[in-house]
């Protein structure tokens, strides 16, 4: 960031309300975000099977400005193409809502977000037709307009018309707000749009989204991870990092006198919990109101009355830690030990079974056919058995 890495003085002559979108809009780039934007378009291969990635963070270190860097990213590749042809859009992103109730996510109103992103036309009048028959009649009345199967189709084939290859769902770990014995059919779902649609799908959320993984081996295997992380004050890169992000809301903060918050470093990075974004939203809070109170400058008291409790932070802290142990990987003796238990353990099953006495195989003949009565008087009268007698074998005709 250079000295004249600041707001345009001339903003001074705007209205407030100017001031304050200018402020709100005021993105940067960080090292954990250019980090995690890097490892994210570097798994990205058009040329390569479609894959499930899944993007993940502590509440508020910025992961929707990922998201829409990563979009802007991958717009900017595919610009000749897309000046060449109009009708290709090569990435996408939509939000995942959150279920109102009962716990049932509502894929209908995602399949309807997607077809706006696309700004495709009629989607209420969306059906799904015979293939062989050309006639305009629904295939039954379960598939009648805006259905949930019909909106699905219309995504499957608006997705390969327009040559997308990637969508990214933000705030994904809503999609895992259901019934804990639903929770691996979400992503059975998202699996299958992937394969249908060839697209990279990009799941952008808070380490809830780490669910996934625990379903399966195969889930495991079709999954990829990048981590944004928060900043750690006792790495000093980072503490240097959070700084200079600091410094660089700082200086954009459109006042008469630029307020000094540097020096205040160690109170900023706790009451952030070293996350960019919680920081960016408190800080937003305090310039409007500072703006609105007509004040040439803000201090450390009065943005202060705009700050999460300490008791929040804890919270957002303890919720950080669970995912990043989550994510700390084993050691390769672990991996070892594992096997070597259940090598041994299969040695012993195997040594237990040759142990055990069989008996002969006429023995086992005798014991499945059906024991008789012990004498013959058990048997009389028993319905459906004939007495034994001996059938004639030739038959008489009579002379007429």
């Amino acid at each position: 960031m250079t000295a004249n890495d600041r707001f345009p003085q001339s903003l001074l002559q705007n209205p407030i309300n100017v001031r304050k979108d200018y402020f709100y809009r005021k993105t940067i780039g960080h090292p954990r975000l250019e980090e995690a934007k890097q490892n994210a378009l570097s798994l990205i291969d058009p040329s390569a099977y479609p894959d499930i990635m899944i993007v993940t963070g502590p509440t508020g270190v910025g992961k929707t400005t990922l998201a829409m860097k990563i979009q802007d990213q991958l717009l900017e590749r595919n610009m000749e193409r897309m000046q060449s042809d109009k009708s290709h859009l090569p990435v996408i992103r939509v939000d995942a809502i959150p279920p109102e109730k009962e716990m049932k996510f509502d894929w209908s109103d995602f399949y309807t977000r997607i077809l706006q992103a696309f700004s495709e036309p009629c989607i209420s009048q969306k059906q799904l037709f015979e293939d062989e028959i050309y006639l305009e009649q629904p295939i039954s009345p379960v598939y009648g307009k805006n259905s949930l199967a019909a909106l699905r189709r219309a995504v499957e084939k608006t997705m390969r018309m327009r040559g997308t290859r990637t969508l990214i769902i933000d705030e994904a770990n809503h999609l895992l707000m259901v019934d804990p014995k639903h929770l691996r059919r979400q992503f059975e779902i998202i699996k299958s749009l992937s394969q249908k649609c060839n697209v990279t799908i990009i799941l952008i959320g808070t380490y809830d989204l780490l669910q996934i993984l625990e379903q399966s081996a195969q889930l495991v295997r079709r999954g990829l991870v990048v981590h944004m992380a928060r900043y750690d004050d006792y790495i000093p890169a980072d503490k240097k990092a959070f700084g200079s992000a600091l410094l660089t809301f700082q200086r954009h903060m459109p006042f008469k006198i630029e307020p000094d918050l540097l020096k205040h470093l160690n109170v900023f990075y706790l009451k952030s919990a070293g996350c960019i974004g919680i920081l960016k939203k408190w800080l937003n809070i305090a310039v409007r109101e500072g703006l609105n109170s007509d004040l040439d400058t803000i201090d450390l008291d009065f943005i202060l009355q705009y700050a999460h409790s300490n008791k929040s932070i804890q919270t957002v802290l303890n919720e950080a830690f669970i995912g990043e142990s989550k994510l700390k990987d084993i050691d390769f003796r672990e991996l070892r030990l594992m096997l070597k238990l259940h090598h041994d353990n299969l040695g012993k099953i195997t040594t237990q079974d040759s142990d055990v006495n069989i008996p002969p195989e006429s023995d086992l003949v005798q014991e499945a056919l059906p024991k008789l009565p012990p004498d013959k008087k058990s048997v009389k009268g028993q319905v459906g058995k004939r007495k034994p007698k001996r059938d004639p074998t030739e038959m008489n005709y009579g002379l007429f």
